[in-house]
């Protein structure tokens, strides 16, 4: 069966970083407050630890000092917007990224999403630079984060 692609996707943008990150909603499952991080030993600096949400223990990320945009996250107002993983790996079905502030829910239609990088390098962990609306954001590489996390877990 040949399905048409949706004429409109429901999306988040969600401060992280300083930037804004354009996430498809479908993978957002929550904003919750940062609270109780665990270490986990022998992790690289930009896996802070894991938490508890919802019955599991899931890892945290902080993208920016992942992508090497930043050496540290920002605490003030920090959230964790935790992700569904894209693989369907059973180990790592859920990870949070550090945000800051709360989410602004928008609808993206092709005209409203215009892309912003023309042909550049991208950083590490970054598919596309957009302009959404009035909103420059960041498209991030969800693949290769989670394959990020994964390989630091050993997953």
């Amino acid at each position: 069966m040949n399905e048409a692609l949706p004429r409109e996707i429901h999306a988040v943008l969600i401060t992280i970083g300083g930037a804004r990150m354009l996430l498809p909603n479908a993978i957002v499952a929550e904003i919750v407050p940062l609270a109780g991080v665990e270490a986990i030993e022998g992790a690289p600096a930009w896996l802070l630890g894991s938490m508890r949400w919802r019955e599991r223990t899931i890892p945290l990320v902080s993208l920016p000092m992942l992508t090497g945009t930043a050496a540290q996250e920002d605490a003030k107002r920090a959230r964790v917007a935790v992700l569904k993983t894209l693989d369907g790996r059973d180990e790592l079905p859920y990870f949070g990224l550090i945000s800051q502030g709360l989410p602004r829910l928008t609808t993206i239609t092709p005209e409203l999403l215009v892309r912003t990088d023309d042909g550049q390098q991208l950083a590490a962990g970054t598919s596309a630079h957009v302009l959404v609306r009035s909103d420059q954001a960041i498209i991030p590489d969800l693949n290769w984060i989670e394959a990020k996390v994964a390989q630091a877990l050993g997953v």
